[in-house]
């Protein structure tokens, strides 16, 4: 399989820089509590919240934030938001008013719901990641820290990469259908509240002996054979959650979309996938397909779909990759 590099596709001069450039930042103060990382991800490697800053006050968080681009010489209108629907909304705008650049700061449910607003855009999105795993950021390798993250809005480049869609919704990271997506929908937020990604742990648990595991049923690429599995995960990044990798070859700029079916049923097979996982040696597993395409159609009506870690819902849906849909800054 060819390897694609980004570095030959980057191309500079956005100015973000520049005090009469219009820019926006979208903050989430609740960066962290909202997304659900895929199951796998809190089973085998639960993860702190990383902060955006010291303090854990969202006014002073938003403060520090709006200093540190100020030292980089960016002065961008701030904005609070407290939902997805709203951070889409506020992207689409700024793309329709023409902004050379909306800054996300939030974690990856933030950066799913600007990028789905400012996507066939020429505005470019900038990341300070502040969530629960920062996937995107780690894909992207843009700095954990503040300053970094702001010295990278600055002086970095402008690169355009692909997006996944399902049906009418976008994904910067990926989507799965079946198990992962109905123990995202099983969690209990009110556990989770107490005792954090153990929340998870329950529910992934509890899942393994009440998940009927129907056949997901599915074509790629418009082929007549219709393809079977158990779980399904469709990817734009490599990374499942954390610095877990799942999708070795998968590329953001490459049009292609990655695809791991998961081929076997019941408790031990998932629990012999999670420790494949864990160890990286997914692709030493016959029962384990891997393979890259541009679209694929899931024929099931009652199958658990999630988005970027957010339950999206019980239907069939069809995915496919939109090359070259948004621009960042890197």
């Amino acid at each position: 399989m060819k390897s694609h590099k980004s570095s030959s596709r980057r191309k500079s001069g956005i100015p973000t820089a520049k005090k009469t450039s219009k820019i926006k930042l979208i903050f989430n103060p609740r960066s962290g509590s909202g997304l659900i990382l895929p199951l796998f991800s809190n089973l085998l490697f639960p993860r702190k919240k990383k902060r955006l800053s010291k303090t854990d006050h969202p006014e002073e968080h938003l403060r520090e934030i709006l200093k540190q681009l100020q030292v980089n010489g960016i002065y961008p209108e701030p904005a609070v938001i407290m939902s997805p629907t709203a951070a889409t909304a506020m992207a689409r705008d700024c793309a329709r008013e023409n902004y050379a650049l909306v800054i996300v700061a939030g974690g990856d449910g933030t950066i799913n719901a600007v990028a789905n607003g400012l996507v066939g855009s020429q505005t470019a999105m900038g990341v300070i990641a502040g969530g629960t795993a920062n996937i995107f950021g780690l894909q992207m390798n843009i700095p954990a820290d503040l300053p970094g993250a702001c010295q990278r809005i600055a002086q970095g480049r402008q690169i355009t990469i692909d997006m996944g869609k399902v049906n009418d919704r976008y994904f910067t990271c990926w989507t799965g259908v079946g198990f992962d997506a109905f123990v995202i929908k099983q969690t209990d937020w009110k556990l989770k509240k107490i005792i954090g990604t153990l929340a998870y742990l329950v529910a992934g648990i509890t899942s393994l002996f009440v998940y009927p595991f129907r056949h997901v049923c599915f074509r790629i690429d418009g082929q007549a054979s219709i393809q079977r599995g158990y779980l399904l995960i469709v990817g734009n990044i490599k990374y499942y959650g954390g610095k877990t990798v799942l999708l070795p070859r998968a590329d953001m700029q490459d049009g292609l979309l990655d695809v791991c079916v998961f081929k076997k049923r019941g408790f031990f097979s998932f629990l012999a996938y999670f420790w494949g996982l864990r160890l990286e040696a997914l692709s030493k597993f016959l029962d384990v397909e891997y393979s890259q395409c541009r679209k694929i159609e899931v024929l099931d009506r009652k199958q658990h779909v999630q988005i970027d870690g957010d339950y999206f819902g019980s239907m069939p849906v069809k995915i496919k990759v939109v090359a070259k849909a948004l621009k960042v800054v890197v």
